[in-house]
């Protein structure tokens, strides 16, 4: 009698969990914060009150209007550094609050 195999990676099996008891986002949302200065620089890092992200949206809450207008005219650009900085197409909206 044959054995069955089913290997999978370790990183598969993590990356499976994370899924089914839907932690990635958090995880992610925990990247993001700690690499916000790294992605947006640190003017914009300074001005940063929370970073939150739900399901494809990326929720910014900035703590200057005149910051808030100018990032608004950047939301493309962030999505994009942010996205590169995950190595992954996750961010669909960036939303400035």
């Amino acid at each position: 009698m044959q054995r069955k195999t089913n290997q999978e990676s370790l990183g598969d099996v993590i990356e499976r969990m994370l899924k089914v008891y839907r932690l990635k986002s958090g995880l992610t949302e925990i990247a993001l914060k700690s690499d916000w200065e790294k992605i947006v620089g640190s003017v914009i890092a300074s001005r940063t009150d929370d970073i939150l992200l739900r399901g494809n949206k990326l929720i910014l809450k900035i703590n200057s209007a005149a910051m808030k207008q100018e990032l608004h005219y950047q939301r493309e650009g962030i999505m994009a550094n942010v996205n590169k900085h995950l190595e992954q197409d996750l961010i669909k909206e960036v939303l400035i609050q």
